[in-house]
């Protein structure tokens, strides 16, 4: 690790290139769905970040506001009932709270505070979930362990085993960022995107869906192009966004973005290094649609295991390429990534 010369050493060069900076515009080949209950569920899970005491702060709730969790769950799961989209709504407003208090805030430099706190939210991952809990004194732990009852009761076996392993690992890919931010040290590149695959709760959050909407697809395929599509929807979803989300890294100093390790590595200019990164979605977007085409192929091969599994694997396909078109249209309009001044402090 190197150490960064991104944050006060190239402060006013970072804040010209940001005057004529623009996100990359992407092409996706999957149409956009909305489900009908964006309102609903906006509504009703910010109500319940209130009742759990997640808007205390001047900062949470301008991110609350920000986010328009129930948009995102609209275009990110648009096949789901109303009582799913506000539980998916409510795991984004988790999900974007417990992420920016340890990326953007001090905490994301204390690793000392970042392992207290990891040890509540550890225990609001029991199998099976216990009933509510007063004895959480963070308010998020006590969240999550509603969250976690909510989706136990309607997801399969399969997910309701995956999720809190999914989760952990994304938690603890957190604590090698929390000594990274406290060094202002840029990984390289490689490390970076190993460290990305996991630190963005993304394959938690594709559990999460599976969940939601009963994707069932057997572990024995999970290994294979399934678990691959899976990964390549992970890694869309993931170097894109640090496409738009530049600016709020260089505010807080988060070096974990692939425009800023781009630009690290490969002494680019900052918009050439969101090029860079936009070039890398791109090709994984031509890999995500081979493995797609792929496994649509495959179910209908009578001596092919996918074939014994087709209902599954088709509504995993459509999920991710929805989620993946949705993802794309949420970061291009979100209030999160389009404001360029105001920013609070978690």
């Amino acid at each position: 690790m190197s150490k960064s010369l991104l944050f006060s050493e190239s402060f006013e060069s970072d804040q010209l290139a940001l005057k004529e900076y623009r996100v990359p515009r992407y092409e996706i080949p999957f149409p956009v769905v909305l489900s009908p209950h964006h309102e609903y569920a906006e509504k009703a899970a910010v109500q319940w970040a209130h009742e759990y005491g997640l808007d205390r702060t001047p900062a949470a709730v301008q991110r609350l506001t920000d986010m328009q969790c129930g948009m995102f769950s609209a275009l990110w799961c648009p096949r789901l009932d109303r009582e799913g989209a506000v539980i998916l709504a409510k795991w984004i407003i988790w999900l974007f709270l417990w992420d920016d208090i340890f990326d953007d805030g001090p905490l994301g430099r204390d690793p000392i505070a970042f392992r207290a706190a990891l040890v509540q939210v550890d225990r609001a991952l029991t199998e099976p979930p216990g009933p509510p809990d007063d004895s959480f004194t963070l308010p998020l732990a006590r969240a999550l362990a509603d969250i976690w009852r909510e989706l136990h009761a309607r997801a399969p076996e399969s997910v309701r085993r995956r999720f809190p392993v999914s989760v952990r690992i994304y938690l603890r890919a957190m604590s090698d960022e929390t000594r990274n931010r406290a060094a202002e040290a840029i990984p390289d590149l490689n490390s970076y995107l190993r460290l990305r695959r996991v630190n963005g709760a993304t394959r938690c959050s594709i559990d999460m869906l599976e969940g939601l909407q009963g994707v069932d697809v057997p572990d024995s395929l999970r290994h294979g192009l399934y678990g691959e599509l899976r990964a390549f929807a992970s890694e869309l979803w993931l170097w894109s966004n640090d496409t738009f989300t530049v600016r709020k890294d260089l505010l807080y100093r988060n070096p974990h973005n692939l425009v800023l390790v781009l630009r690290e590595a490969r002494g680019l200019s900052l918009q050439d290094a969101a090029y860079q990164a936009a070039h890398m979605v791109e090709q994984r977007m031509r890999d995500f649609v081979r493995v797609a085409e792929r496994l649509q192929e495959l179910v209908d091969l009578p001596e092919d295991p996918h074939s014994r599994a087709k209902e599954p694997v088709l509504r995993g396909v459509r999920m991710l390429k929805e989620g993946t078109s949705g993802y794309f249209r949420w970061q291009e309009t979100t209030l999160r990534y389009r404001r360029t001044s105001g920013f609070i402090t978690p």
